[in-house]
């Protein structure tokens, strides 16, 4: 019996297409690729997702909410420093993903998640200007950071907004 976990249906999908975009350009995959790639039918892609874009949005909720759940990040309990030191860790670790999702000119899925979340999250705390400001801001320092390559650590990112924000 094996011990590992064993995939879902759709996570085997989602890595396939994933897989697929480091080879070749997202709007040249067929959905007939990712499921050969995957080794199900066309049925299983579709009880799972309803387009390729669908698995690219899925992933991204997915992943939003593992981390939510198991980072227990909060702006009211952790300092600035940590907020965007946990924030900036967890976002450095989908780099490879990130950069695939910007090429195939779907960043604004990332963007749509991101406003949802933190703008959601500092309501409790701002009025609505300045929370979408902050979500805003936040979000355009990620895509710098991520389209220059994540040169510096979470920490370093951190500090430099907690640097502007000081300001």
């Amino acid at each position: 019996m094996n011990n590992k976990r064993e995939l879902s249906v759709a996570q085997y999908i989602t890595n396939s297409l994933f897989e697929l975009m480091k080879a070749k350009p997202y709007n040249d995959i067929s959905i007939t690729e990712i499921t050969d790639k995957a080794k199900v039918n066309r049925v299983s892609f579709y009880r799972n997702f309803t387009s390729k874009e669908d698995i690219i949005d899925k992933w991204i909720k997915f992943t939003t909410q593992n981390f939510l759940s198991i980072s227990d990040i909060s702006y009211q309990k952790d300092s600035t420093l940590d907020y965007f030191t946990k924030l900036f860790t967890h976002l450095e670790k989908y780099k490879t993903e990130a950069m695939l999702i910007y090429n195939a000119n779907l960043f604004n899925l990332l963007k749509n998640e991101f406003d949802n979340n933190l703008i959601k999250l500092h309501k409790k705390e701002y009025s609505n200007y300045k929370s979408y400001f902050l979500a805003g801001g936040i979000f355009n320092v990620y895509y710098f950071w991520l389209i220059n390559g994540c040169k510096e650590t979470p920490q370093q990112v951190a500090e430099k907004l907690v640097d502007l924000m000081s300001k």
